[in-house]
């Protein structure tokens, strides 16, 4: 038998190798999914601030993949009654062909009248959401506020629409810092009290407004009998804090805290009455 020849010997083993398996570039995990080159089984850990989402990506390809969970990425429950998740870390991962990848996910919650997820709750990849959520989501990653309530407060604040006065659980630094960040991206203005929301010990819901917490300035020119009250838009006193006090003249500072748990959301007015004439007006909105 005439010997192969050395050129032919290659091609002839190169005919029996098995084709090298390239890496994709980078996919965002929404367009993976929807290419079908992976499946995601996702599962809530229980919770709704922080390491809260157990994520198993499957490679279902002959490709390498490199894959990207952004930041403002939403994951959707499965039970209507549970909380949405907003991603707030981004993560850029690599899954090997036919391989299968399991990641933790730092999130929190964005439905605050929907119950905390519960362990082993199912979810699904969603849409980005919104501008504004997107921008807080990126600073909550830059700034590593995974696991900070007070970041929460600020995405219910843009979620659920909650006053930027219902960012308030923290030091006082990273509560001015994240009221100032949502003021600055929602154009909206920071109120001069603190709301503080109901929490139901059993779902862990939360509810509407319970208590409101500010300071109410006021100055007499001259001697009299002052009223300070709460009142709603039809003018009825909802909450009294005193009534015809005897007050001399000169500055006055009153730390006040509104009662708001059996009350219709909506806008209020503390008013100062001295001798029955209105003197001062602040609105309060929850």
């Amino acid at each position: 038998m005439k010997p192969m020849n050395p050129i032919n010997l290659l091609a002839f083993a190169a005919s029996f190798s098995v084709a090298p398996v390239f890496a994709t570039s980078e996919l965002s995990i929404e367009d993976a999914l929807k290419k079908g080159l992976i499946q995601v089984i996702i599962n809530g850990k229980g919770g709704y601030t922080g390491d809260v989402i157990t994520m198993k990506i499957k490679n279902t390809c002959n490709q390498n993949l490199n894959i990207n969970l952004e930041a403002g990425r939403k994951l959707d429950s499965k039970d209507n009654n549970q909380q949405d998740i907003l991603v707030t870390q981004a993560q850029d991962f690599f899954v090997s062909a036919k391989q299968q990848k399991v990641i933790n996910v730092f999130g929190m919650c964005c439905q605050a009248h929907n119950s905390s997820p519960k362990q082993n709750s199912i979810y699904t990849i969603g849409k980005m959401a919104d501008s504004s959520l997107i921008k807080l989501a990126t600073f909550i990653d830059k700034n590593k506020y995974y696991t900070n309530h007070t970041a929460q407060e600020a995405v219910w604040a843009i979620s659920d629409n909650n006053s930027l006065a219902s960012i308030t659980d923290g030091d006082k630094e990273t509560v001015n810092r994240l009221r100032n960040y949502v003021s600055k991206i929602t154009g909206r203005a920071i109120p001069a009290y603190d709301i503080t929301y109901r929490q139901d010990n059993e779902n862990d819901v939360l509810g509407r407004a319970s208590k409101i917490e500010g300071v109410f300035n006021y100055t007499l020119p001259a001697n009299g009998h002052v009223t300070v009250a709460i009142y709603d838009t039809e003018g009825r006193v909802v909450q009294t804090f005193f009534e015809n006090i005897s007050h001399k003249k000169g500055e006055y500072k009153l730390y006040y805290t509104f009662r708001t748990g059996k009350l219709p959301e909506g806008t209020y007015y503390a008013r100062m009455k001295t001798d029955g004439v209105l003197q001062k007006e602040e609105k309060i909105e929850f």
